[in-house]
């Protein structure tokens, strides 16, 4: 009986590394933390009075405008499928030109280790290596004379002004483990704006806190109104291809301002008829007007 009991405890003990194994590889498969996904608005500085959102379904010529207008020598090929690859822009610029550098992040899908392939010296591409501060990863940061950009993986594009502080920030929110980060939130602007940029995945959306500046840039008149923000929509003209049709809703220091700014907005625009029951007594809207698209490069100094 003992030498039965010895023979069976051998058996289990030639077994047991393989189960320990096996327990402790499922064990280290579920407890090996993955970082917070980032999303690119989260990226922008709060350092700009002009924010704007571009869905690629929206109009991939304007994305295609921008990604000529940032990047030299890129073929025509190149870009269509770089634009295939994109999901929506988020821009950050100041409407009243002082430091008018765009800030750019953009939802994509461009695996990183086609970049280089793209971004190259022979066009003229110098590339460095930055290391993040909270994790230690190391980043590729590619420039070309003013234009600075980079991938910080494989969903997301940053180009522009302060690449590196874009970088920082995803580095420190991707450094936190996804479940230490539920309902949490990690944008820099502040909620209105965010809100209003992220909120529709079909048209292209604007927020500006500068609107007197905005208003002069769009209707070529100096319009002295009580204004905190203008905020509104852009969509495709299905009549002319080189023109938007624009909502905005403007919003007033208060209710009295907005009655006494809504007749003189009509005069700039002309108001449409009816009223907008989502709206707060402060505000006013505006509806249907025309714009081409070169103002709209022109705005976004492209």
């Amino acid at each position: 009986m003992k030498k039965h009991r010895h023979l069976g405890s051998l058996r289990l003990s030639k077994g047991l590394p393989i189960i320990l194994f096996l327990l402790i590889f499922l064990f280290s498969c579920k407890t090996i933390p993955t970082g917070t996904v980032v999303k690119a608005p989260d990226l922008l500085n709060n350092k700009k009075n002009f924010y704007i959102s571009i869905p690629s379904s929206a109009d991939p010529e304007l994305i295609k405008f921008i990604i000529k207008s940032n990047i030299q020598n890129v073929s025509d090929s190149d870009v269509e499928e770089i634009v295939s690859r994109i999901d929506r822009a988020y821009a950050g610029l100041n409407a009243d030109n002082k430091n008018p550098k765009l800030q750019l992040a953009i939802d994509s899908d461009i695996p990183i280790k086609y970049i280089p392939k793209i971004l190259t010296k022979k066009n003229g591409w110098e590339v460095k290596e930055y290391t993040g501060p909270t994790s230690g990863t190391k980043y590729g940061i590619f420039t070309q004379e003013e234009i600075v950009m980079a991938f910080p993986s494989d969903k997301l594009t940053l180009i522009g002004e302060d690449v590196e502080g874009m970088i920082n920030q995803y580095d420190q929110i991707h450094a936190i483990p996804a479940e230490e980060s539920l309902g949490k939130s990690f944008e820099n602007l502040d909620e209105l704006t965010y809100g209003w940029i992220t909120e529709s995945s079909s048209d292209i959306r604007f927020i500006t806190n500068k609107p007197e500046t905005f208003l002069l840039m769009l209707t070529g008149q100096k319009l002295t109104l009580q204004l905190n923000t203008v905020r509104g929509t852009f969509i495709c003209d299905p009549k002319n291809d080189n023109q938007y049709i624009l909502d905005f809703i403007f919003e007033f220091r208060n209710e009295t301002a907005a009655k006494a700014g809504k007749v003189m907005l009509g005069f700039a625009f002309g108001l449409a008829d009816g009223s907008d029951n989502s709206l707060k007594p402060n505000e006013v809207k505006i509806e249907g007007i025309k714009l081409s698209k070169k103002q709209l490069y022109d705005i976004l100094s492209l």
